[in-house]
């Protein structure tokens, strides 16, 4: 098992829409990038009437999400563009308490969950999406 010590956010940089963009962004990554599985842990999503939480890679395999810290952050993917909306309360009731209990299981102190904008030059989870909110919630 590895030893997680971070959580680390993410957009999709897509619109999420009545259809399951999970599944899409699983087999990009499978299919077209070569990859085992979909590269998050976890993805949150509007599937028909709310957002739910879809599991992706399991907890035993290191992600593919974030350069560098792959084998220590747990990744979860937020379907939606964060650059050109902002985060629906609805979507943020589901985050929390999924981001709270992965703290808690894995002893993850709540500075070290960050966005992938954090390691690398882009604005993942989204110029829109405040993770101190995040923070502060947990």
């Amino acid at each position: 098992m590895n030893t997680w010590t971070h959580v680390i956010l993410h957009h999709s940089l897509t619109e999420d829409g009545q259809t399951v963009n999970w599944q899409a962004i699983r087999r990009y990554h499978i299919v077209d990038l070569g990859w085992a599985d979909i590269g998050y842990h976890y993805g949150i999503e509007w599937i028909h009437r709310g957002y739910e939480i879809l599991v992706g890679r399991p907890l035993s395999m290191n992600g593919a999400h974030t350069l560098g810290m792959n084998d220590k952050a747990i990744g979860i993917c937020v379907v939606g563009n964060y650059d050109v909306q902002y985060p629906m309360a609805a979507m943020i009731v589901k985050l929390v308490p999924l981001v709270r209990d992965l703290c808690e299981i894995f002893s993850i102190p709540k500075e070290n969950v960050q966005g992938h904008r954090d390691y690398a030059a882009k604005s993942c989870p989204g110029k829109n999406f405040n993770l101190e909110l995040i923070r502060q919630e947990l």
